[in-house]
């Protein structure tokens, strides 16, 4: 009886392993079907995310400007008789080409030497000085030492009629330009008086601006 039955028993067991295999196979296939298709995702999530930091730290191109406009934009003179309403910079030619002679401008705007030009500009560009109020010395006033003490004494009641504030309340700063040392010797007595930003150049005209 036990030949008989052990046969059996066995011809049971394989059967249920086969099915067992017929069964698990297709399950294992699918499986790893799945995690090939979720590593491909995380490797091409992980390439886009490099991808992505990489784009995003690249500088952009800078770019440069310039607060000087070219003196061919405006009016050169190396004789200058100031206007009213005249926005200008106090150039030198020393160079070969017309370069504002400091950074910060000076209460002095004079000519000074042969090297020295005056560019009279658009008062949209930046410049550094607008002439604000001119008046004529006395015969007797001929230095320029006399000239500058008429100026530092006459200009500031020009603030309130151009800017409409007076000096002592503006934020900007007066100056002048005298004659030059070769027009004083001819009786060229012309002071013009004007108004500056101590920081830097303006732009725009500061008429009626109460600045």
């Amino acid at each position: 009886m036990k030949s008989k039955v052990a046969p059996e028993m066995n011809f049971s067991t394989g059967k249920i392993f086969k099915d067992s295999l017929r069964y698990a196979l297709p399950l294992l296939v699918a499986a790893s079907i799945l995690l090939t298709a979720c590593s491909s995702s995380s490797s091409s999530q992980t390439a886009t995310s490099i991808s992505t930091t990489t784009s995003s730290t690249v500088a952009p191109e800078s770019t440069s400007t310039t607060i000087e406009p070219e003196s061919g934009v405006g009016r050169l003179s190396y004789v200058y008789g100031p206007i009213v309403g005249d926005c200008i910079d106090l150039r030198s030619m020393a160079t070969g080409k017309a370069r504002t002679i400091t950074p910060v401008p000076t209460q002095d705007a004079s000519l000074k030497s042969d090297k020295d030009v005056m560019l009279r500009l658009s008062c949209d560009l930046p410049h550094q000085y607008e002439v604000i109020a001119v008046f004529e010395g006395p015969p007797e006033a001929s230095s320029a030492e006399q000239l500058i003490a008429l100026a530092k004494r006459k200009c500031p009641a020009e603030f309130l009629n151009y800017l409409g504030t007076s000096y002592s309340t503006s934020s900007l700063e007066m100056g002048w330009v005298i004659p030059p040392e070769n027009q004083r010797n001819r009786g060229v007595r012309i002071v013009g008086c004007t108004a500056f930003d101590p920081k830097g150049k303006l732009v725009g005209s500061v008429r009626d601006s109460k600045r």
